[in-house]
């Protein structure tokens, strides 16, 4: 039975840890939080029987895998602490703000012995696999993606009151913490990226809060990508190609996926299998398989499509300060 820690109380850590009680071989053994008050008020709510600590030390001969979910930019030093205590970890996305920080990451995984994974959910679903197969199928040149959702804290961003989703060292905002889904998921289905084009829109704190990127992959497929935290998408995200396009629903977790046909000028809804209620079980079982078989070029083949996307991160934030911001900000 493998033993997991988890680090945060957000709603993403409770999602994870109903992954877990579905996920056979894990069991969730303890949780951190600064806040001693606040983890018991969460394990309560969660319905956790588990140590519960406010200082890393006291996990370590607890747990066999940590589960970090902290503000984005204490991922790398906390990702770091436990693969030299030799845990296996799992950080929510991003990884790192840095491509060159999870670099480092991987190799002190494998010096220690430890696996190391990006909870990047959509890879992970049976959806993936379905979508992955069509795009080989029809060879596309174009694809737009979309990815927006309203935050939760915009009334408080409106008021200039950041949390650390929005904060300029925590967080980055839709920056590293939206944009790196439909950037990740182009990476993985189209492969690396040569050149990259973005503007954005910026809060009065200088974070990224609405973001247009154009990529260019290695094989010439444009990717066109809109992501925003301050408004609510209808749009579905679209690849093109000659003679079919496929068209998909919930950048994140893939809901349906239609491809149509110009030869025959028909629209066919594609087959998936049924899928888990909780989406984080996919990603979490995948860890664990990994784990349990010793599959280092699995974890760094994931690694790779990881880093490519930090690196694509990173360019758009150079590529914005050497276009120009669009200046008009969010009110």
């Amino acid at each position: 039975m493998l033993k997991i820690g988890t680090i945060g109380t957000g709603n993403i850590v409770s999602e994870f840890i109903e992954a877990c009680r579905e996920v056979s071989g894990v069991e969730v053994s303890c949780l951190y939080s600064r806040s001693l008050e606040k983890a018991k008020i969460f394990a309560l709510k969660n319905n956790l029987s588990v140590r519960i600590v406010d200082n890393f030390e006291d996990m370590l001969d607890h747990i066999d895998i940590i589960y970090i979910a902290s503000p984005n930019g204490l991922h790398y030093q906390q990702a770091k602490y436990f693969l030299q205590q030799q845990k296996h970890v799992l950080i929510e996305k991003p990884a790192t703000f840095l491509a060159q920080e999870l670099i480092e990451l991987r190799e002190v995984a494998i010096i220690n012995n430890v696996f190391l994974m990006e909870a990047f959910k959509p890879l992970h679903l049976p959806a993936y696999q379905v979508l992955q197969e069509n795009v080989n199928r029809i060879h596309p040149f174009l694809a737009t993606f979309h990815c927006n959702q309203y935050s939760s804290r915009m009334k408080e961003v409106l008021l200039d009151d950041y949390n650390s989703v929005f904060d300029e060292t925590l967080g980055k905002g839709s920056l590293y913490d939206m944009l790196i889904y439909p950037v990740e998921l182009a990476v993985a289905l189209f492969g690396p990226v040569k050149d990259v084009k973005a503007m954005s829109h910026k809060l009065k704190n200088g974070v990224d809060i609405n973001n247009v990127v154009l990529l260019r992959h290695h094989n010439n497929i444009l990717t066109n990508i809109v992501c925003s935290k301050a408004a609510v998408g209808i749009s579905d995200s679209e690849i093109l190609s000659y003679d079919a396009t496929i068209n998909f629903t919930n950048l994140t977790k893939l809901e349906t996926i239609m491809i149509y046909n110009r030869l025959t000028n028909k629209t066919m809804m594609l087959p998936l299998a049924a899928e888990h209620q909780n989406k984080m079980y996919y990603e979490l079982q995948h860890f664990v398989n990994i784990i349990n078989t010793g599959n280092y070029p699995e974890m760094q083949r994931l690694l790779d499509y990881s880093i490519a996307a930090i690196r694509i991160l990173e360019a758009v934030q150079v590529n914005e300060e050497q276009q120009g911001e669009l200046l008009n900000e969010i009110k």
